[in-house]
Parts: structure tokens; sequence; C-alpha cells
């Protein structure tokens, strides 16, 4: 049988309001529970602390100050009204302890007993467990409190004979309140999952109420809900303690529908407008924000096309005119804080991409040529910059990639050449040296021999420094590291050489300190060194001079000094006798190969050292420096 719609809204209808019910109830007996929680849940029972029995005090209290008040006026012998002295003694009736369960004691400003209503015997209890108030016009202090007996059937024999009650159902008030609550969540989650569903309907139908716009329904429910809100805090801190339970929890119960109607309505609606994907788009602050931005997009869309038209200068210029001409009509104007304002932060924008334009930069001189600039969301002048660095690193790469490989080839080349020349050059030094051995009496031929066995000699070691210079620049070198005394490898190189030395007449000055100096380095890379440095000495040193050899320490490092007197004129940088393949000897008529001082140069630094020449007039100065050994 098909569902009638009335009978479907009728259905929701019930619904709605069952779980608004629900939900009051829950909060009425949850407020209930908290207002009396020590009369409930505690398990030691104050009469004194009860909330219902403190109503009671704060209405008898206000009669008993205004007993208390009358009191001293009649013995001061001030004369009372008729009507004065008939309220004194209907009080004095009422409040007698024969007639109430009430107890109650007047003490004064120190601390003495002026009036009570005490029984005979009866003691007073601990006045922290008194209910108290302080009397106006230095009168002393009011105790209240509960005789726990109650032998007069009271108010007060009723108001605690209705709170042990109470105590007595508090698992079936509890399990009522969470029945409720359960009740409510259930017929809310039933609500929000049939909101906007019609049978025999595909899709999400939309009421009117759910076609408002959402800001809207929200300001507006949240304005009533805040209202119905502050009603209640300020009726749950103050005034009910003033009203019977009964009209306490019955406006808190009427303000509590109210505030979950609201709210149902609000999560309903919620729930409705997720499952149509309108929450967003069916507000006026989106609709409003939309066309804004479509509207500033097309104009600065139409601005920034003009700007990428004009070049740079004449942007620059356009913005100081037009800055000047808005300074010169309306200076100090809120349209002039607002383009001052966007200039300054176009200014700060701009000097951001341009520092990350220069550090790109860096990295890019500094030996990174593939870093890249991200110039996706840069200024079109910065962008159009930065895309030009990026394509000047990939050049740069490109181009320090082809530079290795040639570097790699020509020393690939130089070590194979050198392995290919070193079986024929060994077969001939061998077939030299035999017939250096055979008895040739022709001395024309002996002298061809000792030229042809001076020759490969000199062949053999160029051979030997073309492949030692080429591992040495390479890095292809093993370094084995060990502790050595420089002083001592120093000595021992001059020891070596000093009769070659001696042989040129040239004069060895050494200046070495006492005690040995420890460096970490590998003994044969740095003898080679020392053999170098002192061989060119012997080679090209002036004949008649001396040679100077100077080891000092500096912080923690060590720095050896080689010096000597050229014999030919140094007319070359320094730098450029480190290539290979240069000598000081530009005729080329010595016997070098020109790769001494720069397998010098790479074994050092091989060893994490530095090594440099120095060239004044006709003196030559090497300086090898390495670090001081811990």
């Amino acid at each position: 049988m098909k569902t009638k719609w009335w009978e479907r809204l009728l259905v929701k209808a019930l619904a709605f309001i069952m779980a608004v019910t629900a939900t009051a109830a829950a909060a009425m007996m949850g407020f209930y529970q908290m207002d009396h929680y020590d009369v409930i849940w505690e398990q030691e029972f104050n009469i004194n602390r009860s909330a219902e029995v403190v109503r009671l005090f704060r209405r008898d209290s206000d009669a008993l100050i205004y007993l208390l008040s009358l009191l001293p006026q009649e013995q001061e012998g001030q004369g009372l009204s008729e009507e004065a002295r008939s309220h004194k003694e209907e009080l004095m009736h009422r409040y007698d302890a024969h007639n109430t369960n009430l107890r109650w004691i007047w003490l004064g400003e120190d601390k003495q007993v002026r009036l009570d209503n005490l029984g005979d015997g009866e003691q007073a209890p601990p006045l922290s467990e008194t209910w108290s108030i302080w009397l106006e016009f230095d009168m002393g202090w009011l105790h209240l409190w509960v005789d726990e007996n109650l032998p007069v059937a009271d108010e007060y024999r009723q108001v605690v004979n209705t709170v042990l009650a109470w105590r007595d159902s508090r698992e079936q008030i509890l399990l009522a309140t969470g029945f409720c609550l359960a009740a409510g969540v259930v017929l809310a989650i039933y609500l929000c999952v049939t909101a906007g569903r019609k049978p025999g309907q595909e899709g999400i139908a939309l009421n009117w109420f759910h076609q408002l716009p959402g800001d809207v329904v929200l300001v507006v429910v949240g304005v009533i809900g805040m209202a119905l809100a502050a009603l209640m805090a300020e009726w749950v801190v103050s005034l009910h303690l003033l009203t019977p339970l009964f009209i306490s929890v019955l406006g808190l119960g009427v303000a509590v529908s109210l505030e979950a109607a609201l709210g149902l309505s609000l999560l309903i609606t919620f729930t409705v407008r997720c499952k149509t994907g309108t929450l967003l788009c069916n507000t006026l602050a989106w609709k409003g924000s939309v066309w804004c931005w479509h509207t500033v997009s097309k104009l600065w869309r139409t601005f920034a096309r003009a700007m990428e038209a004009l070049p740079l200068i004449w942007k620059t210029v356009a913005g100081c005119m037009g800055y000047l001409l808005l300074t010169m009509t309306a200076p100090y104007s809120f349209l002039w804080l607002m383009v001052t304002v966007g200039a300054m932060c176009y200014l700060c924008c701009w000097a951001y991409q341009w520092k990350q334009v220069r550090i790109g930069t860096q990295h890019i001189i500094g030996g990174n040529p593939e870093y890249h600039i991200d110039a996706s969301r840069m200024l079109p002048d910065l962008r159009g910059h930065a895309d030009e660095l990026n394509n000047l690193g990939q050049t740069i790469s490109a181009a320090v990639d082809a530079r290795i490989r040639s570097e790699r080839f020509k020393a690939e080349l130089i070590t194979n050449v050198s392995h290919d020349l070193k079986t024929p050059l060994t077969s001939i030094i061998n077939y030299v040296d035999l017939l250096k051995k055979e008895d040739i009496g022709n001395p024309k031929a002996a002298e061809y021999i000792e030229v042809l066995d001076r020759k490969s000699q000199r062949l053999k070691k160029l051979t030997e420094d073309l492949v030692d210079a080429s591992k040495a620049s390479t890095g292809n070198l093993t370094v084995n590291w060990e502790r050595l005394d420089l002083r001592q490898l120093a000595d021992q190189a001059l020891g070596e050489h000093r009769e070659r030395l001696e042989g040129q007449r040239l004069t060895v000055v050494p200046t070495l300190p006492e005690g040995p100096v420890w460096v970490e380095a590998d003994g044969r890379h740095l003898w080679r060194v020392l053999d170098n440095l002192l061989t060119n000495c012997a080679k090209y040193a002036l004949e008649g001079t001396r040679v100077y050899m100077e080891l000092r320490r500096m912080g923690d490092v060590v720095v050896m000094c080689v010096k000597n007197i050229s014999r030919d004129p140094l007319d070359l940088p320094a730098q450029r006798l480190m290539e290979r393949f240069v000598r000081g000897d530009e005729s080329r008529t010595g016997q070098g190969s020109g790769l001494g001082l720069s397998i010098a140069q790479s074994l050092t630094e091989l060893q994490r050292g530095t090594f440099g020449i120095e060239i004044d007039g006709d003196l030559f100065k090497a300086v090898i420096t390495l670090p001081l050994a811990l």
C-alpha cells in the first residue's frame, strides 16, 4: 500500500517532536541529578547540603533576619508598632524548636551566642557544617541547620523524605536519562537519514528551508540559540535556587526543548545540504566571494597582459608617475593608503624573488650548474631572468660534462699510450744493455750505444712521469696514510741529493726545527714531491748559488719552503709553470719533461695539502703546506 505524502510528513513531525521531547527530558533529568548530586549519588548524605533544603534556608533566613532586626529595637526601648509586634510574635512562634525542625543560632561579632532556638540539652553542630549568612549593620552571623532527627512534621521533614525517596530510585532515574538520550540520538539519526528523500523519487528533494542561504540560517539559528543558552545559564547559575524544583526543571525543559528543536533543524538541513553538495555553494558569502573573485581575476588578467607588453623601464616609469599623481591629488587618503600598502607588498615580493634568483645564481656560479630556480610563481620579468639562468645552468652542466669526458679521455689516452710504449721501450733498453756488454771495437758504435742508452732511459722516465701525472690529476692513486716525521724525511731527501747538488756547485742551507714535525701523509708520495723539487734545483738552479730549505710550524699546519736562483730568466707566470709540459727553459734544451711541478702539486693536494710557487725576478720559491698530525 502506497503511503500518502501527509502520512510521511506526520511521521517525520512526530519523530521530530519525540526527539526534542526525549532530549529535553534527558536534559531535565540530568540537571536534576547534577543539582542533587550530593543527595542522590554521594555515599554519605548530609541533609544540610541538599539543594532543596538550601532553598528553604534561603526563604527562612529572610524571615529570621527580619525577626532579629526587631529585637534590638525592642531591647533599646524603642516601641514597636502593633503590626511589627504581631509579626514578631508570629515569627517567634513559627521558628520555635517545638514547631519546626529548623535550628538557628545568632552569633555576634564577638562569636558569642545572642539568641537561638535550641532545645534543652541540644548542642549546635560545628559551624562549618551549617548554612551561614552575614547580617548587615554589624549584627553578626546567622547559622541555620536541620535537626536530623526531624521531630516535627513540617516542610523540612517532607522535603527530606522526598529527597530520600529520590535517593532510593537513583538507578531508575539514571536508566531513564540514558534511555531518553539514546532515543533522542536514534530519532535524530533517523531524521537525518530520511531527510530530503521521497518514496518513488530518485535524488534529494530540497524544500524551502533547505534552499535558504546556509549562512543566513546559521546566523539566525545561532543568535536564537545563544540567547536561549544565555537564558539557561542565568537560570541554572542563580535563579533556580530561588524557585521551587518543579518550576526550575520545567523552565529548563522548555528552554532545552527550544534549543534542541533549533539544533536538530540545523543538523537536518546540514545533512541535506551535504547530500546535495550545496553546503558551501548555497551561501551568500560563497556566492559573493565567487563573484568578486571572477571580477577581480578578469581585471587582473587584463592589467597583467597590459603590463607584460611594456618593457621593464616603462613599467617602472608608469608606476612611479601613477604613485606621484595619486600622492598629489589625494594625499593620505584611504586610496593612497591602499596603493602604498600594495606597492610595499609588491616591492617586498619582488625583493624576495630577486633574492631567490641571486641564490640560484650563486649556486650555479659556485659549481652546481644543475641547480634549478623555481620560477613558476615569480613575477614575469624575474621569471624570464630565472628561466635564462636555468638554461645557462644546463648549458654549463653540459659543457662541464663534455670537459670531464675530454679530460677523462685524455687521461685514459695517456695511460694507454704509456702502457703501450712500455713493452717496446723495455725491449730497447734490454737490447741496449746487451750491446753494452758485447766487445765492440769500433769507438763510434760504442758512442752510438751510449746515446741510445741515455735517450731510452730518458724516454722511460718520461713515460713513467706521464703515467704518474695522469693518475695524480685524476685521483686514481692510492694513499696509504701514516704518521711521518717531515723533518726526518726532509733531512733524508737532502742527504740523497746532496752529492748531485754539490756537483752543480750548489750550497744547501737547511733550516729545520730541532724536534720531530709529525704529519699525516703517504711517505712514498711525499718523497716523490721532495725528490721532484730537489731534482729541479739540480737541473735549473744557477751554479755557485745556494738552495734554501725551510721547515716551520704555523698553527695547525706545517709549511716547507724550497728556494733557489734560476739559471735562466723566469719570464712565465707562476701558475703557468705548474701546468703540464711547461718548463722554465722555453728552449727545451734541458732534460726535464715539464711534469715535475704538476705531479708535485697533484700529489700534495691528494694528501690534503696545498702546493704553490712564487717568482720574484730569478728567485724561485716552492711552498708546501700540510696539516699537522694530532
